[in-house]
């Protein structure tokens, strides 16, 4: 017995579609999570092998640069330097962790072209990479806040359900940032030095050395609409016993949002073309 042509036929199938392809690239980058801890891992390593301290002298230089400064930040605006010396250690540490994870995020992809001409791995692993190794390095100079805080006798303070919220939206927030300027940097060489400058501007108009009632309230609109200042906040308020401000909590979550939706565009309109502007 003879099938009909239609019947013989082997159903065609059908190529997936970009959004699709997005969500496998994310999950199988979430199961790889061994290759890009350990690319991570491999990378702090490297750069201080050979190294009498390693990875100490992070911490080291941090700590007298936030201890020398703080003496006189305090005196130069007029604060008891307790206050001052765990206000200026936390922002320092975290704005530290935000500019690097940024700087670096425009390498993602052209750090790891190597990988990405021989093997078809999915883009977010590293992604992953450079957030992961980052932080490590905000790990390593944890020490010094903790130790700040409790010099200060602000450790018993410490909200952690609201560090912790801040830190993971900081995290996920970072992930699509850096996504988006890794491929950005891929196609156009000239974003990594754009950035820099930027963030080197960024230091000056972010409550890192100075707080915000310092200035007049005109001038209070520099860290209202600052993103960096509401990460900021969101990471630094808690450890200082204090809930970051619903302005902060709400600009954070909406640059969340709007980094997602351009992460979901990009990823479909640039993702077969990172490995060509390699």
């Amino acid at each position: 017995m003879t099938l009909p042509a239609e019947a013989a036929t082997p159903p065609t199938r059908r190529r997936p579609s970009q959004w699709q392809l997005l969500c496998r690239d994310v999950q199988g980058s979430l199961r790889l999570w061994r290759l890009w801890t350990h690319l991570g891992w491999g990378d702090i390593l490297k750069q201080y092998r050979r190294s009498f301290l390693g990875p100490i002298w992070i911490s080291l230089n941090s700590a007298i640069f936030i201890l020398l400064f703080s003496l006189i930040g305090a005196q130069l605006f007029r604060l008891p330097l307790e206050n001052y010396l765990s206000y200026f250690c936390l922002g320092h540490v975290f704005f530290s962790f935000l500019t690097s994870t940024i700087n670096e995020g425009c390498q993602t992809y052209i750090a790891a072209d190597a990988f990405l001409k021989q093997t078809a791995y999915p883009k977010m692993v590293f992604v992953l990479r450079v957030v992961w190794r980052n932080l490590i390095l905000l790990a390593h100079n944890a020490p010094i806040a903790l130790l700040v805080l409790w010099w200060t006798g602000t450790w018993t303070a410490v909200r952690p359900g609201w560090f912790l919220l801040g830190l993971a939206i900081t995290a996920l927030s970072a992930c699509l940032l850096v996504a988006l300027l890794g491929a950005l940097a891929a196609r156009f060489r000239d974003v990594p030095m754009m950035i820099t400058s930027l963030m080197q501007l960024a230091f000056f108009v972010t409550p890192v050395m100075w707080q915000p009632g310092q200035l007049t309230q005109r001038a209070q609109a520099v860290v209202l609409w600052n993103p960096m200042a509401a990460y900021l906040d969101l990471l630094r308020m808690p450890l200082l016993g204090q809930v970051p401000g619903t302005a902060a909590l709400a600009m954070a979550l909406g640059v969340l949002l709007m980094l997602a939706l351009l992460f979901a565009w990009s990823y479909v309109k640039v993702r077969r073309r990172i490995v060509f502007w390699l």
